[in-house]
């Protein structure tokens, strides 16, 4: 392997590496709520900082560096969801189209990545904490982490989780025995939407 080729392997997991340090230098220096917000609005800024500037490139004038800065974004992934989203001015029809689609398709992978992660606890039957919210009412039952996961296999399936009807269906949910709720939490396993959810 040249030198160059060593250096292009091992500056990325050297920058890695540093940043990882860093990030734990500035963890472990925090002393409270509002020094720990802080540290995390500036992390966010540093993180959309990237994809920010390729979306400034792609909505500016030069053809031949817009077309390159598309790709680039295209390929970002999710990163580049907070620019496309934000992104303004009269953009093009063939911009748009692919930006709603960029957009859209993103947001299935990741629905489908959550999904995976929330199928694989839902047979996790260890004791899950009470939220905070639930630790305040009377006689709330406790939770196994394969509650939770499928109250949130629950959510984000529900056409509209803010809904009462919706809360009242997780209320009742708890309530249940651990045996019914088992047998809940297996039906909705094996529905069809949640299957192809999966997938």
């Amino acid at each position: 392997m040249s030198t160059r080729m060593a250096l292009a392997v091992v500056l990325p997991a050297a920058a890695l590496l540093l940043a990882q340090t860093s990030a734990l230098d500035q963890i472990g220096q925090l002393r409270s709520p509002k020094e720990e917000a802080a540290l995390a609005t500036t992390l966010l800024q540093e993180s959309r900082a990237p994809a920010a500037a390729v979306a400034r490139v792609w909505q500016g004038t030069d053809p031949g560096a817009r077309a390159k800065a598309r790709a680039v974004l295209n390929d970002m992934e999710e990163a580049a969801l907070d620019p496309l989203l934000k992104a303004n001015g009269a953009l093009p029809a063939d911009d748009q189209v692919w930006r709603m689609t960029m957009v859209v398709e993103t947001l299935g992978e990741l629905r489908h990545a959550a999904a995976a992660m929330l199928d694989r606890q839902l047979t996790n039957r260890k004791p899950a904490p009470l939220p905070a919210s639930a630790a305040l009412e009377e006689h709330e039952p406790p939770r196994r982490v394969c509650d939770e996961a499928y109250m949130l296999m629950s959510r984000l399936t529900a056409a509209d989780p803010e809904s009462p009807g919706f809360v009242l269906q997780m209320r009742q949910f708890l309530r249940l025995s651990e045996a019914r709720r088992d047998v809940e939490i297996q039906r909705a396993r094996r529905s069809a939407s949640w299957r192809a959810l999966t997938r």
